[in-house]
C-alpha cells in the first residue's frame, strides 16, 4: 500500500531520485515541452522556492564565464550558483576584484537570476 510519504516522493524532482540537478539543467530539450507563444504562465510560489533551489545548487560550469573567472572563484570556494547568488555584491568584489565580481554578476542575469539587492549590470 502507497503511504503519503510514497506519493510526495513521486512529486519531488528527479534530484531527489539520484539524478544530479546540475544534469537537468545542462542542456534545454531537443524540442519545446510546449508551445506558448506569448501566453503568460504562472507558478505558485512553493515551486518558484523549488525551482529556485534546484537552480542554486548548480555547479557554476553552467554559468558563462571565463576560465580565469570560473578558477578564481573555485579558488575561492565558490562551487554553486547559489553560493554566488547569496553571496552580497560587495563581498564578490572584495574577493574577486571588480572585474570579475562584475562577470559573475553578469553571467547570473544571463542565466535568469538575480543576486538579492544586487543592480541589474550595465
Amino acid at each position: 500500500m502507497r503511504t503519503a510519504k510514497d506519493r510526495d516522493a513521486d512529486r519531488r524532482p528527479s534530484a531527489a531520485r539520484g539524478v544530479p540537478v546540475w544534469a537537468l539543467l545542462r542542456e534545454p530539450p531537443a524540442q519545446p515541452l510546449c508551445s506558448l507563444s506569448g501566453a503568460m504562465v504562472s507558478i505558485s510560489a512553493e515551486t518558484y522556492a523549488l525551482l529556485l533551489s534546484l537552480a542554486d545548487q548548480a555547479p557554476l560550469d553552467c554559468l558563462p564565464l571565463s576560465a580565469r573567472t570560473l578558477e578564481s572563484a573555485r579558488t575561492l570556494g565558490y562551487n554553486q550558483i547559489g553560493q554566488i547568488r547569496n553571496t552580497p555584491a560587495h563581498r564578490l568584489l572584495v574577493d574577486l576584484g571588480a572585474e570579475r565580481a562584475e562577470e559573475l554578476q553578469r553571467a547570473l542575469h544571463d542565466f535568469g537570476m538575480r543576486q538579492p539587492g544586487a543592480p541589474e549590470p550595465l
